[in-house]
């Protein structure tokens, strides 16, 4: 039973986890298109562009968690199933803490003195995150 890991043959199925972090996702982004769109409307701000890249962003991550042979973290090789689980899960993580800073954009608007004090803390909210989630990862067993 001396089997070599092959990532190309991991499946990943839909779990109440992943649903769970999918729907977060969406109503977070959702919200903040909302938001902006209110806010355009009212002629505050005209950030259309930010959203729709934050979307893709937000949508691609989502789709790389189904697809674990597409993610790269720093070129740490994936050698076993748990160092997998991980990494979808910090993708996922990912994609809710990117939500919630297109949110927080959409809320106190891209030009505010604000924003660069809660794009900052979101930032390290999800590097920090980030890292624990590599330093697990690499001693994942």
């Amino acid at each position: 039973m001396n089997e070599q890991f092959d990532i190309k043959k991991v499946k990943v199925y839909r779990t109440l986890e992943g649903t769970i972090f999918e729907a977060a996702a969406l109503i977070i982004l959702l919200s903040a298109w909302i938001t902006s769109i209110i806010a355009q409307r009212l002629d505050t701000t005209d950030d259309w562009i930010g959203m729709g890249v934050f979307s893709i962003v937000i949508i691609v991550c989502l789709l790389c968690a189904y697809s674990p042979s597409h993610i790269n973290l720093f070129n740490i090789p994936l050698r076993n199933i748990r160092q997998v689980e991980l990494s979808i899960r910090m993708v996922r993580v990912l994609s809710v803490g990117l939500a919630l800073m297109s949110l927080a954009i959409a809320i106190v608007g891209p030009n505010s003195p604000l924003m660069k004090v809660l794009s900052i803390g979101i930032v390290a909210v999800v590097g920090i995150i980030g890292f624990v989630f590599i330093y697990l990862i690499q001693k994942a067993k």
